[in-house]
């Protein structure tokens, strides 16, 4: 069997040491690629126990509170004798600041937040005011293990954090390390790690087996306490090895009361690096530190005397030729700098109106590459986002040092994959679904058998059939919709014969009726509809003659409120039970030709049956007076329909949308009724403006076995239906009142 994911759900345990653990993050996807035989110095200890539970370590999961759990945790934290509670025990939380902070942010009124990372991705200078007003505690974990760039880098933000007004301590995995000129060596490293103030002595686990040991590089002795049976390695005789929970150190929640290994409290903090040192890793690791590497910030390459160097530096990498334009010289950029002359580049935007911050283009001299000094150069730009905005990133899948395994092992995560590209975001991904759906959706002809459109579709019918299943409501997709198709093609009409058992006998049923071929709205259209026409401050959605529940049931999700007329209270009640747990949907039973939703809407939308096409009853296969499909001509039909609209418009706030999915049917002659231009030109009656014209195309299979047949009749089946988007009011200020879509 593979190795399972973590769960994304957020939870609070107590571990076998007498830790609260409420990791934010599961798994270290950055530590595991940067030492990929075991992860730190090879011994990773959660690496360990989640290979031996079946996890993958090598993955870091986001783990979001969900609403039913928020209580629980709550309690479990009350309930909890210390006053602290640790995020980075089984994942390092750096992976995911954003949502750490806001675990802290929760919890802090409750228990003190202890914070244990690698700092394998930094803290923001906003994360760490917010840290500050929180309470927090860090704890840096640096080891004499690790690589001497690694601990370069983890002092210095060991002292930053402190400098921020945060209780930061250095937890130091110490090691008694031998007599061998290697163990000397590593031995004096940690001295002088020890040395700062103030520390925690973490001393480590190896096993008998490991090489270091048996060459007498580290000596090791074996300890059966609780939470440990095994053999470890103890530099200081008073380091503390035993259960958390009755551990003097408490993670240094309280610093007057943290054991120091033996040592005393320095009154000079000594944090120098001696520059002969090297770290465990071969030494080729460390040679960017034989050459002057320096950063620089230029707000615009243009202007910055850079343009030509980075144009011609653009144009040999082949992938970021784009920072050769004029057009993208206007961004801001990292300069490289080795030994003082120019090395590479990495260009950015901040994009304050749609909040994001957005990695362009990097490049590297040929000559130079180097991972570790690209990685830096990444840091260089993510430490200018200190806005604490979602970051973007387009990467190559064919550049060497651009490409989606550098990004991902930094925290980016892929949301879109694309001839050859690879969208990235870090942070979360919701901050770019907007810009998913735009993908979906680029021009005027959305082409719903995209793989994209079709694991969103996925998506959103599994969470209504859960819904559904949670209320007892069957077929919660076609709820209530059950035969409707009256087609002559239609599946009512297949002959079908069905074997069930009634009274122990074996009988058959004739002519049964399927649903898999009644029109169901999309739920990813609806999304895109709702998220591209809803203004920014706009908070409720009319939809006249509401039908199924799949718009509502998006609009709910995302915190609108949605109010729809229709005609049978069947589809009501089965709409309402589906959306119960979501604040604001809600089916009125009326006739939505002459029904008056209370107050003013944000967006209109309805997707009204094509007429005859389909057969719509209530309750006891009683169709309802008045119902659209049972109005004896079209004309009727297509005048009951716009009264409605009519009501609708007038409830509908200036300089917004109304959007009508919609499509044609054929009259007993075979041809058209017009439905759609009727639409089109009824609106431009009302004074609104014909904004867009969509066409929504299906699959095309079963079209391709009715086209058999009706192009005798020279008839094309119709694959698409058709979204009229009209606007009510002043186009020239969409632009202001709905929200940016950002960089795609």
């Amino acid at each position: 069997m593979g190795m399972k994911s973590y769960s994304s759900r957020l939870t609070a345990s107590i571990n076998g040491k007498g830790v609260l653990d409420i990791d934010t993050v599961k798994g270290c996807a950055l530590g595991t690629s940067a030492h990929q035989n075991g992860g730190c110095y090879g011994l990773c200890y959660a690496n360990k126990i989640a290979t031996r539970y079946g996890y993958r370590f090598n993955e870091s999961v986001s783990r979001e509170v969900t609403k039913g759990d928020r209580v629980h945790i709550e309690n479990t934290v009350k309930r909890y004798n210390g006053s602290w509670f640790r995020i980075g025990t089984m994942g390092d939380p750096c992976h995911n600041w954003e949502l750490t902070l806001e675990v802290c942010e929760w919890l802090r009124k409750i228990k003190t937040p202890v914070i244990v990372t690698k700092h394998w991705n930094p803290l923001s200078d906003l994360h760490l005011q917010r840290l500050a007003r929180y309470g927090a505690v860090v704890n840096t974990s640096i080891s004499a293990l690790d690589t001497l760039p690694e601990r370069i880098y983890r002092l210095n933000q060991f002292k930053r954090i402190k400098k921020a007004n945060i209780k930061s301590v250095l937890r130091v995995v110490s090691a008694k390390f031998g007599q061998t000129s290697w163990g000397q060596r590593l031995s004096s490293i940690q001295d002088r790690l020890l040395k700062n103030e103030p520390i925690i002595d973490n001393p480590l686990r190896i096993a008998a087996s490991d090489k270091r040991v048996e060459s007498g590089d580290i000596l090791i002795e074996n300890r059966k306490i609780k939470g440990l049976d095994g053999d470890i390695s103890v530099a200081k005789h008073n380091a503390y090895v035993g259960p958390c929970n009755i551990c003097p150190d408490q993670c240094g929640v309280d610093f007057k009361k943290i054991r120091i290994g033996g040592y005393k409290m320095a009154k000079k903090v000594q944090t120098d690096i001696s520059p002969g040192e090297y770290g465990y890793k071969a030494a080729h690791q460390i040679d960017m530190f034989t050459d002057t590497i320096e950063f620089e910030y230029v707000k615009s390459v243009i202007g910055s005397g850079y343009e030509e160097a980075v144009a011609k530096l653009a144009i040999e990498d082949k992938v970021a030729y784009r920072a050769a334009r004029k057009n993208m010289q206007i961004h801001s950029a990292i300069i490289l700098k080795i030994n003082a002359e120019f090395s590479g580049f990495f260009t950015f935007q901040v994009n304050h109106k749609a909040k994001e911050f957005c990695l362009l283009q990097s490049a590297m001299d040929l000559d130079k590459k180097d991972k570790n000094i690209y990685s830096q150069m990444v840091g260089k730009i993510i430490e200018q986002n200190t806005f604490g905005y979602p970051m973007i990133m387009t990467v190559s899948t064919k550049h060497d040092l651009e490409c989606p395994k550098v990004f991902k092992a930094i925290g980016f995560e892929t949301y879109l994959i694309l001839s050859g590209f690879e969208y990235m975001v870090y942070g979360k991904l919701e901050d770019v679904r907007m810009k998913r759906l735009a993908h979906a959706t680029m021009t005027n002809a959305w082409t719903t058998t995209r793989s994209d459109w079709l694991k969103m579709k996925k998506e959103w019918n599994a969470k209504i059939e859960a819904a559904g299943e949670k209320y007892n409501i069957p077929n919660p997709k076609f709820a209530s919709r059950d035969g409707c198709w009256q087609g002559s093609n239609g599946y009512s009409n297949v002959v079908l014969t069905e074997r069930i058992i009634e009274n122990g006998k074996v009988k058959t049923n004739k002519g049964k009726s399927f649903n898999g071929n009644a029109s169901v709205l999309d739920p990813v259209a609806c999304e895109v509809i709702l998220r591209f026409f809803m203004p920014t401050e706009g908070r409720r959605v009319y939809n006249p003659f509401g039908g199924g529940v799949q718009f509502g049931f998006v609009s709910g999700s995302y915190g609108y409120d949605y109010i729809a007329s229709e005609i049978r209270q069947n589809q009501c009640d089965a709409n309402n039970a589906i959306c119960q747990d979501l604040d604001g949907a809600k089916w009125i039973k009326s006739d939505s030709s002459i029904y008056e939703p209370d107050g003013m809407f944000d967006l209109c939308f309805s997707c009204p049956p094509y007429y005859k096409v389909e057969k719509y009853v209530d309750y006891e296969n009683v169709i309802p007076e008045g119902e659209l499909n049972s109005i004896p001509t079209y004309n009727e039909f297509r005048d009951t329909l716009f009264a409605g609209y009519k009501i609708a418009i007038d409830k509908l706030n200036g300089n917004r949308f109304f959007v009508i999915m919609t499509g044609d049917s054929r009259d007993k002659n075979g041809a058209y009724y017009g439905c759609e231009a009727e639409h089109e030109l009824f609106f431009k009656e009302q004074g609104l403006h014909i904004h867009n014209k969509i066409v929504y195309l299906e699959c095309e299979f079963t079209r391709l076995a009715h086209a058999k047949r009706t192009l005798d009749y020279r008839k094309f089946p119709k694959r698409e239906q058709k979204i009229i988007v009209a606007y009510k009011g002043d186009m020239s200020t969409i632009k202001d009142n709905f929200p940016p879509i950002g960089r795609l």
